[in-house]
């Protein structure tokens, strides 16, 4: 173990992974400040977030 509690670091990135792989389908809920009500998925999450990542790559 080497005094590491993890394998891994502790990243955004790396938990949007886990998430999607093993809670894609999990939906995620929120309020919107208009008052409506915002609903997508794990899945759908790591899909827009590679796609920002990508585009700001870009630039």
């Amino acid at each position: 173990m080497n005094g590491l509690m993890m394998d891994r670091p502790l990243l955004i990135s790396t938990l949007l992974t886990h998430a999607e792989r093993h809670h894609g389908e999990q939906e995620i809920v929120s309020r919107r400040v208009e008052g409506d009500v915002h609903r997508y998925t794990y899945r759908e999450l790591a899909e827009r977030s590679r796609r920002l990542a990508n585009a700001l790559a870009a630039r």
